[in-house]
């Protein structure tokens, strides 16, 4: 800036981020520092062999393979992680209206799977699958294992669907 306090009245030659006019470009040894001619990564004492350095494009390509290949081990080791069990067979045994218009419900749950797991159980009212359904999960069973349990339904809010005590169904995945 000059004395007039006028920004368009600088020199050329004056600002940290302008540079010099008779300045050329220049890059750095990747090593030492040195300073290198434009778009040569290594000095002369580091690239005894004039090797060119790996051009953008397989740089950007090294990067992508990388992340496909993390996305991919990602998926392989949440599916190991995530162990699949059953199918799971479910019954309703008996299904009874209480005085308040909920349900006792007595069913059994099968794991028909080879390895342990956890039923996730869902209760409809007429066999179509709804939001406010009562949904449960069932201690870990055994493969081939199967159990009896118990559930007393509260009646069902006013002006939803009662429960249909013949289409009454559980479905367990």
């Amino acid at each position: 800036m000059t004395g007039s306090g006028n920004p368009t009245e600088a020199a050329p030659d004056q600002g940290f981020l302008a540079p010099k006019p008779d300045a050329e470009p220049t890059d750095h040894c990747f090593r030492c520092g040195e300073e290198t001619p434009p778009g040569v990564g290594l000095c002369e004492a580091h690239n005894r062999g004039h090797l060119s350095g790996p051009s953008s494009t397989q740089m950007h390509a090294t990067i992508f393979i990388g992340i496909v290949a993390g996305v991919i081990a990602f998926f392989i080791i949440a599916g190991l992680a995530v162990t699949s069990s059953g199918p799971f067979a479910s019954a309703v045994t008996t299904a009874a209206a209480g005085p308040d218009g909920g349900v006792n419900l007595a069913f059994t749950v099968t794991n028909e799977g080879d390895s342990d797991g956890v039923a996730d159980c869902r209760v409809t009212r007429d066999g179509v699958p709804r939001p406010d359904d009562l949904a449960f999960r069932t201690e870990a069973l055994a493969g081939g294992q199967t159990v009896a349990l118990e559930r007393e339904l509260a009646a069902p809010p006013e002006g939803s669907i009662a429960y249909d005590l013949e289409a009454l169904t559980i479905i367990c995945s």
